[in-house]
C-alpha cells in the first residue's frame, strides 16, 4: 500500500513537472512558445516547420511563418496530440495536402487567416479529410477569395459544427446552398466582405447573422415558399450596407428576431409598422448617420420593443414637418432605453413633453449632445421608472432649471449635466427628494462662478453621500476672470466674506426720520425721471401701432429676434435677469455669444454670422461697456446695421449710468441718434419691461419716434 502511493506521488510530481515545462516555454522548438491559457495549452509557431511539441498541447497557432506549402508530412508531428484547435495566420501558405489533416480527429476548432495567396480551391479539397466529428467552428477570414463553392462543405457529413466565420473576403455574391450541410449552425458571421447578392438557404438552427461591412443594396430575402428560412433566429446585424429602404415587409419572416442593427444605413425614411411583424423585438439600433430625413407616426409601432438608439442621426427633431411628437413614442409603451444623442431637440418644452411622457416604463434616456436649451416644467413626473438620464454637452444653463423639472422622483439614479452652461448650483436647483436617491451626478466641466453663490454647493460636496463624478479635477472657476482656471474644491467662501456685518449699519437704521424721509424723496424723483422717458416711449411706440403704421413681420425670415451686444462684467443682468424674462417669459429668442456662437471659430466670423441670423440688436450700456475697447469695437460693427435700417432696429439699454470721463465719440453719437431706455429695478421694473418687449416686436420701417 506505501509502495503505491509512492508511485502515485512520483507520477503526480512527473505530471506537474510536464505542466510547468511547458508554461514556462521550454522544450517547443527555437521558433515555437508554449503557454497556458484559460486551462489549455496553446503553442505558437513561426519557423520553418512545425517541430515536435509537448504532447499536451492542444491548441496550435501557425503565424507569419516561412511555411508556403503544407504537405503530407508536415502536420505527422501533431498526430500524437489531441488537438483540439489549429490556426495559420500570414503564413503565404499557397498549397495545403489533400491529406494533411487527415489525422487531426480531434480537431474542435479550425481557422485560416490572412492567407491571401491559398486558393480556396484548395483549402475545399484539403476540408475533405478533415474528421468533423468533433468539428465546432470554422473560421476562413482575410483570405481575399472572390467566390465560395457551392460545394465548399459537402465533404461533412453528419457535422456538429454550430459557428461559422467568412469575414474579410471579396465575396460579391453568395449562394446559401454552401450552408446546407449546417444544420445545426447557429451563428454565421459574413461581415466586411463585398456582397451585393446573397441567397439564403434554409437553417433551422440559426441564431445569429451577420451581414454587417457589405454592399446588399435591399434587405435579403429571409422567407422560403411556405415559412421562414431562418425561424429561430435572435439577432440580426445589416449594419454598413447600402440599403436605401426599408418597408412592413422587410423582416415579416423572422418571428423570433430579438436584436436588429441597422446601424450606418442610408434609409432616408422610417416606415410605418416596419418592426410590428417582429413580436419577439426588444433591441433596435437605428444610428442612421446623418441620412434620416422622416419619422412615420407608426414607424414604433410596437410593444415588444424595449430598447430605441438613434444616436449620431442628427435628426431633426426641433422641425415638427418631419416628425409627430406625440406619437413618435406612443405605441411602443414597453421601451426602458432610449438613446437620442447627438441629434437636434427642440428648444420648445411642449414638443419635448409630448415626445416622452407615453413611455411610462423608461429607465434610462440619453439626450447629450442635443443642443437641448431648455427643458420642460414636471419632465420626469411621469417617468417613475427613470434611473439614469444623460443630459450633457448641451446647452442648459443654471437660469433655465429649477426642482419643478426634475419634480420629486425617487427612481432617478444617475444624473449626468456635464458641459452644459451651468454657474451657479443652488439649494432650489435640484429638490431634495431627488437628491437623496441619487447615487451619482456629474456636473463636470461647467463654467461655474466662484462667487458666494456657490457657497451652498460646496457645503453639500462636504457631506452628501453621492458619487460626484469627474470630481475634482472637472470642475473649475471660469469667473471671475482671477481665478479662472482654478479648481472649486480650492475655492473656500466663509459666512465673514459673504455675509459681512457693518456697525455702521446699526447707525443707519436709526437715523433721524428726517433724513430717511429726504433719502426717499431723492430716489422717488430720480426713479419717475427713468420712468417718465421709458412712458414716453412706450406711448409713442404704441402710438404708431394705433394709427394702423403696421410693417410685413419680417422676425419670419431671421432665426433670432436680437443679437445682445454687451460686456462680461454685465453677464450675469443679461444672463440670469434678461435673458430669463426675454425668452423664457415673452417667447423672444436672443443671441448671446457665450451660448450661441461656434466653438473654434473667430469671433469676427461668429459676429459678422449671427448678426446676419438677428432681426434686431439690444445694446447693453454700463460705464464697464464704455471702458471696455472690445465693445467699442462692437458699437462700431452693430453701427452699419444703424445707417441701413433705422433706429427701429435697435434697443438701445442704459444699465448704468456711463460717466461723462468714459462717454466715447461713437458711444454719444449712437445715443443722440437712436432712442434709448433705462432699467430701474423695483419700481417701474415693470413699465421697463412693456417697453423693452414693444421695442423688439415693433417693425422695422415705421415712422421714427422721437429722441428721448
Amino acid at each position: 500500500m506505501i509502495i503505491t502511493d509512492v508511485w502515485f506521488g512520483i507520477i503526480a510530481i512527473i505530471t506537474i513537472m510536464t505542466i510547468i515545462h511547458c508554461d514556462t516555454y521550454h522544450d517547443c522548438g527555437a521558433s515555437c512558445k508554449c503557454l497556458k491559457t484559460s486551462g489549455s495549452k496553446r503553442t505558437i509557431c513561426n519557423g520553418y516547420y512545425i517541430p515536435n511539441l509537448p504532447v499536451s498541447a492542444s491548441e496550435i497557432e501557425i503565424r507569419n511563418s516561412n511555411l508556403t506549402d503544407i504537405g503530407r508530412l508536415d502536420l505527422i508531428n501533431l498526430t500524437l496530440h489531441r488537438v483540439h484547435e489549429l490556426l495559420f495566420s500570414g503564413n503565404s501558405i499557397r498549397h495545403i495536402d489533400q491529406e494533411a489533416f487527415v489525422n487531426l480527429t480531434w480537431l474542435t476548432v479550425l481557422t485560416i487567416n490572412n492567407e491571401t495567396s491559398l486558393n480556396v480551391e484548395v483549402l475545399k479539397q484539403a476540408l475533405t479529410k478533415v474528421s468533423s466529428k468533433f468539428l465546432k467552428k470554422l473560421r476562413f477570414t482575410n483570405n481575399n477569395w472572390q467566390y465560395l463553392p457551392n460545394d465548399m462543405f459537402d465533404s461533412f457529413k453528419n457535422t456538429k459544427i454550430k459557428k461559422v466565420y467568412l469575414t474579410g473576403n471579396q465575396f460579391s455574391s453568395i449562394n446559401g446552398s454552401a450552408f446546407r450541410i449546417f444544420t445545426l449552425c447557429e451563428r454565421l458571421v459574413l461581415e466586411n466582405n463585398q456582397l451585393t447578392k446573397i441567397y439564403f438557404w434554409k437553417m433551422q438552427r440559426l441564431k445569429s447573422l451577420r451581414l454587417e461591412r457589405n454592399r446588399l443594396a435591399k434587405v435579403p430575402n429571409f422567407c422560403s415558399l411556405h415559412d421562414s428560412l431562418f425561424p429561430r433566429l435572435e439577432r440580426l446585424s445589416l449594419s454598413y450596407n447600402n440599403i436605401g429602404n426599408i418597408d412592413k415587409t422587410s423582416f415579416i419572416c423572422l418571428p423570433k428576431l430579438k436584436d436588429l442593427h441597422l446601424k450606418g444605413i442610408a434609409i432616408v425614411e422610417l416606415q410605418n409598422n416596419i418592426f410590428s411583424s417582429l413580436k419577439k423585438l426588444k433591441y433596435v439600433n437605428l444610428e442612421m448617420i446623418n441620412t434620416l430625413k422622416r419619422i412615420e407616426d407608426f414607424a414604433f409601432n410596437s410593444t415588444s420593443i424595449k430598447k430605441i438608439l438613434m444616436q449620431y442621426c442628427k435628426f431633426r427633431f426641433d422641425i415638427i414637418e418631419r416628425f409627430n411628437p406625440v406619437t413618435i413614442f406612443k405605441f411602443c409603451p414597453n421601451v426602458n432605453y432610449v438613446n437620442l444623442g447627438i441629434n437636434y431637440l427642440p428648444s420648445i418644452p411642449n414638443i419635448l413633453y409630448s415626445m416622452f411622457i407615453p413611455l411610462e416604463n423608461l429607465e434610462t434616456l440619453k439626450l447629450y449632445s442635443t443642443n437641448l436649451v431648455y427643458l420642460p416644467r414636471n419632465l420626469l413626473n411621469n417617468l417613475r421608472n427613470l434611473r439614469q438620464l444623460s443630459l450633457n454637452d448641451n446647452k442648459l444653463h443654471n437660469s433655465h432649471l429649477s426642482s419643478d423639472i426634475f419634480g420629486n422622483i425617487t427612481s432617478l439614479k444617475s444624473l449626468d449635466l456635464s458641459s452644459n452652461l451651468i454657474s451657479i448650483m443652488t439649494k432650489t436647483f435640484l429638490s431634495s427628494t431627488l437628491l437623496n436617491s441619487l447615487e451619482q451626478i456629474h456636473l463636470g466641466d461647467n463654467p461655474f462662478s466662484c462667487t458666494c453663490d456657490q457657497k451652498w454647493f460646496l457645503e453639500w460636496i462636504k457631506q452628501t453621500k453621492v458619487k460626484i463624478v469627474g470630481y475634482p479635477n472637472r470642475y473649475k472657476c471660469r469667473y471671475p476672470k482671477e481665478l479662472n482656471g482654478q479648481y472649486l474644491k480650492s475655492y473656500n467662501p466663509t459666512d465673514d466674506i459673504c455675509n459681512p456685518w457693518n456697525p455702521l449699519y446699526t447707525i443707519a437704521i436709526v437715523l433721524p426720520l428726517f433724513g430717511v424721509s429726504i433719502l426717499v424723496i431723492f430716489i422717488f424723483i430720480w426713479i419717475c425721471q427713468n420712468n417718465i422717458k421709458n412712458s414716453v416711449y412706450l406711448l409713442r411706440v404704441v402710438y404708431n401701432h394705433i394709427q394702423g403704421h403696421v410693417a410685413l413681420d419680417e422676425r419670419l425670415n431671421y432665426e433670432y429676434h436680437a443679437f445682445v451686444v454687451y460686456c462680461d462684467a454685465d453677464r450675469e443682468w443679461v444672463h440670469n435677469v434678461f435673458l430669463q424674462r426675454m425668452e423664457s417669459e415673452e417667447g423672444i429668442k436672443l443671441c448671446i455669444h457665450q451660448r450661441d456662437f461656434d466653438i473654434g471659430k473667430n469671433i469676427t466670423g461668429n459676429i459678422d454670422k449671427y448678426l446676419e441670423k438677428s432681426w434686431k440688436v439690444v445694446v447693453v450700456m454700463s460705464n464697464d461697456f464704455a471702458k471696455s475697447e472690445w465693445c467699442q469695437w462692437e458699437v462700431d460693427v452693430v453701427q452699419e446695421r444703424r445707417r441701413l435700417q433705422g433706429k427701429d432696429a435697435f434697443l438701445l439699454i442704459m444699465l448704468k449710468t456711463i460717466d461723462s470721463k468714459h462717454m466715447t465719440s461713437p458711444l454719444r453719437t449712437l445715443l443722440e441718434s437712436t432712442p434709448h431706455v433705462r432699467y430701474q429695478a423695483g419700481v417701474g421694473e415693470d413699465l421697463f419691461w412693456r417697453v423693452a418687449v414693444k421695442s423688439l416686436q415693433k417693425p422695422i420701417g415705421l415712422p421714427p419716434v422721437a429722441v428721448l
